[in-house]
């Protein structure tokens, strides 16, 4: 229950708390442009390879990232998170840029899927007609679709066998598409109030500081990539990287985060608390092959009651499974611990010892 408890805490204590490093993201800026900047652009765009197009996606993070942190200051929530999304699919792409042998050639090529949409315009105008639109696009290449992100993202950590980027897409990317990108049901319900009624200015479905954390995260990611590639030093920006990254509380948490605030007061967390001493008392007197049922009676009563005092809009079906998995880990914990505690008794002296 601790461990538990403990777990939690730090999670959200690292995602709202300030984590000042001014100097070292100079640092890390600096070194970053230069290493997006280091060579120019080639003269024969078919000549770009994927390592060029991943210095502009570096170079798009670093104006990305200083954009989000003016978002962030000026408390545009709705933009710093939109922003912060498109710094993750931007570092996502570089880093697929920078593992993908094919991928210079894909991305020009998936331009042409597009090119058509883009000139229907004119033919809508009258002046060219549609078929002489996609006669011309077909005459410049075969129009290929890129990978979807989070493909992008998987064949990534494939390459490297690491899973930052996964990490970072199941952590905020996704769940910032579908509260702040996408005309979903959870970004239209954040126009209604606890109390069930409409507002226009949408409820805030993260903390304030995760935009930035998002952004400074996938500048690290990318450029200790780019650094690796051209064999440069990589530890800042994937110590920066990293530090950024544990620190991106997740919007789904932040969310039942402010529901549990709202919902629980002073008195009920009083109760709580004394429940859970209460329950912490008892299994420290009692013994693992003791009690078994009343043991597990009694933490499902304490969970039974946190669960009922937050009013969470579930259903129990899908409440319960939560409830059982809490319940076997503390089980476990305190069987551990009791275990450790329990001297062990001595060892019998064998007939030679005698």
């Amino acid at each position: 229950m601790t461990t538990v408890v403990l777990l939690i805490a730090r999670v959200v204590l690292r995602g709202v708390l300030p984590y000042p490093d001014l100097l070292r993201r100079a640092r890390v800026r600096r070194r970053a442009r230069d290493l997006a900047t280091s060579t120019p652009w080639p003269q024969d765009e078919t000549a770009a390879t994927g390592l060029d197009f991943a210095q502009l996606a570096l170079l798009r993070l670093l104006w990305l990232q200083r954009e989000t942190r003016r978002a962030v200051r000026t408390r545009q929530r709705e933009a710093a998170a939109l922003l912060a999304r498109a710094s993750m699919e931007t570092c996502i792409l570089g880093l697929w840029c920078l593992h993908n042998p094919t991928a210079a050639g894909k991305l020009r090529t998936s331009e042409m899927k597009t090119a058509s949409a883009m000139l229907t315009f004119l033919s809508s105008t009258g002046l060219i007609p549609d078929t002489l639109i996609r006669q011309a696009v077909r005459a410049l290449g075969e129009p290929e679709k890129l990978p979807d992100v989070r493909s992008m993202a998987a064949q990534i950590d494939a390459k490297t066998s690491a899973t930052l980027a996964i990490h970072l897409y199941d952590q905020a990317y996704r769940p910032a598409s579908q509260y702040f990108t996408h005309a979903t049901s959870s970004s239209l319900l954040r126009h209604v109030t606890h109390e069930r009624l409409r507002i226009t200015r949408p409820a805030n479905s993260w903390v304030r500081r995760a935009p930035v954390r998002l952004t400074d995260a996938c500048v690290g990611l990318l450029a200790g990539a780019v650094a690796n590639q051209v064999t440069a030093p990589t530890d800042l920006f994937l110590r920066y990287a990293e530090g950024h990254a544990g620190r991106v509380l997740p919007p789904l948490l932040a969310t039942i985060g402010k529901g549990m605030a709202r919902k629980l007061n002073v008195a009920d967390v009083a109760r709580t608390l004394r429940q859970s001493r209460d329950v912490r008392a008892y299994l420290s007197r009692t013994r693992p092959d003791e009690a078994s049922v009343e043991r597990e009676a009694r933490l499902r009563d304490l969970y039974d009651t946190l669960i009922a005092r937050l009013d969470l809009d579930l259903p129990p079906e899908a409440i319960e499974p939560v409830i059982d998995h809490f319940v076997a880990m503390v089980l476990a914990e305190w069987d551990s611990e009791f275990l450790r505690a329990t001297p062990k008794p001595p060892r019998a002296a064998e007939p030679n010892e005698a």
